[in-house]
């Protein structure tokens, strides 16, 4: 690190011995000046703590059992994590949400090679997808498995923005329904067309395969009619799983988001838009599924904090750990700010907190991507 300089005359300064305290001290010179100085260690144990919580490396793994490591992490905890200003326009996002409790789900943006923005919410609703889009520059398309409020969000927040239906969840959709072995030849047709949806590559396959669907449904649209009668004297259709499986696939190829992925107008030189969700699903999902494991017995807020260090340390230019000690927000700032908040104020629980009270118009605004830290 070198001798320090001297405050009054810019001289460096000669080591001078040691204070009581067996500090080092240090005399200017020119001036006969003194001072001590004191390394300031936070930032590298902040660094520490965010290769524990982004590793695999657990308490008992340790010295001590991680006894001195739980203390100089405790002062990390509140800490939050901010999700980044995204002003880069991407060809392709991909967003899902994981759930670490019934009602709070950490939703996540992210690209083929790194996270863009994050959003803690009690459930998928349209205002929570728009607050994360908010920060985030429209893309060209949007990779998505069909959600709730994922829709509505885009067209509200990117309405430049098209929609690419995840094609393996649309599968997924019909087999729950009409599960791998259909009873009727109606349910053997659909989940026939289903897994064919899983393999085309083409324009001219796409057009072929929504000519099969529009085939299938005049074919079985008297047999889908079919009413059953209850001893209660009401009627209800006889094949309803089969009808809801017929609708959610014909939704689908009405709006168009089943192959935007072959849109010539979309394509991008080294940029092939997938047809599914899998870069999310299984390069993000499934690595912080398996951090939750590797640290399982974790309280809740501690489980959110580790999926949004994870996020953050993911993104495309991630802070240095000085730098996160000057910007990043804790839970008591956070939580002034939540009590100040008219429509708020009767919320007394963590999730209600940490739901729709993360990213307020203190750290989200309406504008076009403004930024406050």
């Amino acid at each position: 690190m070198g001798n320090p300089r001297c405050d009054i005359c810019g001289q460096t300064m000669i080591k001078h011995g040691t204070t009581a305290w067996g500090r080092q001290r240090f005399r200017c010179k020119a001036c006969s000046s003194t001072l001590t100085r004191r390394n300031d260690i936070h930032a590298r144990d902040l660094a520490a703590f965010l290769d524990y919580v982004t590793g695999r490396t657990r308490y008992a793994d340790m010295p001590g059992q991680g006894r001195n490591a739980r203390r100089r992490f405790a002062h990390f905890w509140p800490l939050w994590p901010l999700s980044p200003l995204v002003d880069e326009v991407h060809h392709v996002v991909f967003v899902d949400g994981i759930y670490l409790s019934h009602k709070l789900v950490v939703l996540i943006a992210c690209t083929k090679d790194h996270v863009v923005g994050w959003y803690v919410a009690r459930g998928e609703t349209s205002a929570s997808w728009a607050a994360l889009f908010s920060r985030i520059a429209p893309p060209d398309v949007v990779v998505c498995d069909g959600g709730s409020g994922i829709a509505s969000a885009i067209a509200k927040t990117w309405p430049t923005t098209r929609i690419q239906r995840c094609t393996f969840h649309a599968f997924s959709t019909i087999k729950r329904t009409t599960t791998t072995r259909p009873r009727t030849n109606a349910g053997v047709e659909l989940y026939g067309l289903a897994r064919a949806l899983l393999t085309i590559q083409t324009r001219e396959e796409s057009v072929a395969w929504l000519g099969e669907l529009t085939t299938w449904n005049d074919r079985w649209q008297t047999f889908l009619a079919q009413q059953t009668h209850l001893s209660s004297g009401t009627y209800v259709p006889t094949h309803g799983r089969l009808i809801q499986a017929r609708n959610s696939i014909n939704t689908l190829a009405r709006k168009g988001t089943l192959f935007t992925y072959l849109e010539p107008d979309l394509q991008v030189a080294g940029e092939p838009i997938p047809a599914t969700n899998n870069q999310i699903e299984g390069g993000i999902n499934t690595r912080l599924r398996a951090l939750l494991r590797e640290h399982r017995g974790m309280p809740l807020d501690h489980q959110i904090k580790a999926v949004l260090w994870w996020c953050d340390r993911h993104t495309e230019n991630p802070a240095s750990p000085a730098r996160l000690l000057a910007i990043t927000v804790t839970d008591t700032q956070i939580a002034a700010i939540f009590a100040t908040t008219h429509h708020r104020t009767h919320a007394h629980n963590t999730i209600n907190r940490w739901g729709t009270g993360v990213n307020w118009t203190d750290f989200h605004h309406t504008g076009t991507w403004h930024n406050t830290y």
